[in-house]
């Protein structure tokens, strides 16, 4: 199964190629996208041919790196994915990151696999970074309960764009 990591109620493993319908259950979801795209969905045709890309070069700086696959351990229902990359702009950090299907919002995942991965970097002896649209209040609230601390305000130049600035947050 290539399983990744492993909480109380939650496993990590790697997507597959075949795996763009779990990621379109998320993409496509405007409610999902709000921070993101400022709610615009995607096509199932955008994540095949840029998401699934993406999420499969995630895995080639190693068997720690990458965007996961995550699903409930009770009864192995996919609920979302989350994010251990290498930073490219914060010397020696991982970035986290997690997107859920709404229905999975408010139990206390992101909380729970992202104080994990946390673990995991600190055992890597690397620093945990993290990034949102300043309004994600529930992604910054899971931040700071995993123990990042804001660092500052920034401008990220991309499409649809909020209008505001993005936040940084590391540990």
């Amino acid at each position: 199964m290539n399983l990744i990591l492993e909480t109380e109620r939650i496993f990590l493993k790697k997507f597959t190629k075949n795996d763009f319908n779990l990621v379109f259950e998320l993409d496509g979801d405007s409610d999902v996208m709000r921070y993101l795209t400022l709610g615009k969905p995607k096509t199932l045709d955008e994540v095949k041919k840029e998401s699934m890309p993406r999420i499969l070069k995630s895995y080639t700086n190693g068997c720690n790196y990458g965007i996961f696959a995550a699903y409930l351990k009770s009864n192995n229902t996919y609920i979302g994915w989350f994010q251990f990359e290498k930073d490219n702009d914060v010397k020696n950090a991982i970035e986290v990151g997690w997107r859920l299907k709404k229905k999975h919002w408010n139990n206390g995942y992101a909380t729970e696999v992202g104080l994990s991965l946390a673990g995991k970097a600190k055992e890597l002896n690397k620093k945990i970074v993290a990034r949102a649209m300043i309004d994600n209040k529930p992604s910054i609230r899971v931040m700071e309960k995993i123990g990042l601390k804001f660092v500052k305000e920034f401008w990220v130049d991309y499409e649809p764009h909020s209008g505001t600035p993005d936040v940084l947050y590391e540990s």
